[in-house]
């Protein structure tokens, strides 16, 4: 699939509206701090639920406001919370669909961590320069963690991250792609750091 599509029959002389992908990069945290020396003990699912990072978006301003810059977020942001919280925990495994208590109960988990992503903000806008534009793109991604064990939850919070990125606008704005992606792969990894810390400094949770 190519990285951007153009329509219209001026799109040749790059005076038509244009869609340029921007990628969202998996992006583990493998610098979490915690309080303990050791993973969290025992046998977790892990449910992620990532639907709301995707969009959609424009240039603020009317130089480039033309293109289109999709962004999909939903499949690294669900990898890079795996990769974290593996180097967190003792034994956790990724499910396609949540467990209830009895079937927490029946499999022996310690505990279900559901993640779920909550809101995307995608800023994008034009700075001019002397010799070129710039693109700056500011991507702010908030999520959900909540942690059940057979007794009930254990723990709950809402976490946040705001990163953003500059690129070279390029000949035709494609630049924009390149700033938001930039930007998507440092909020994600802020933001699964930011969740993998509550998770293991959880005292509640290393009492289980």
């Amino acid at each position: 699939m190519s990285k951007w599509a153009c329509f219209g029959p001026v799109a040749a002389v790059a005076l038509g509206a244009c869609t340029y992908q921007a990628t969202a990069p998996i992006s583990p945290a493998f610098d979490v701090y915690s309080n303990y020396p050791d993973k969290l003990p025992g046998n977790y699912l892990l449910y992620v639920d990532s639907d709301a990072f995707k969009g959609v978006y424009k240039v603020q301003g009317f130089v480039c406001s033309a293109h289109s810059f999709p962004l999909d977020a939903r499949g690294s942001f669900g990898v890079s919370v795996l990769k974290t919280f593996e180097n967190l925990i003792e034994e956790v495994r990724m499910v396609d669909t949540p467990f209830d208590r009895s079937q927490l109960a029946q499999g022996g988990h310690e505990a279900q961590i559901l993640v779920k992503a909550e809101n995307l903000v995608v800023k994008l806008r034009v700075i001019p320069g002397f010799w070129s534009n710039t693109m700056e793109a500011d991507v702010e991604m908030t999520a959900s963690m909540s942690v059940d064990t057979v007794d009930g939850r254990v723990l709950g919070t809402t976490m946040a991250a705001d990163e953003d990125e500059d690129a070279d606008a390029g000949s035709a704005c494609e630049g924009g792609a390149q700033a938001i992606s930039g930007a998507a792969s440092r909020a994600i990894k802020e933001l699964v750091r930011g969740l993998g810390e509550r998770l293991s400094n959880s005292p509640r949770l290393r009492e289980l």
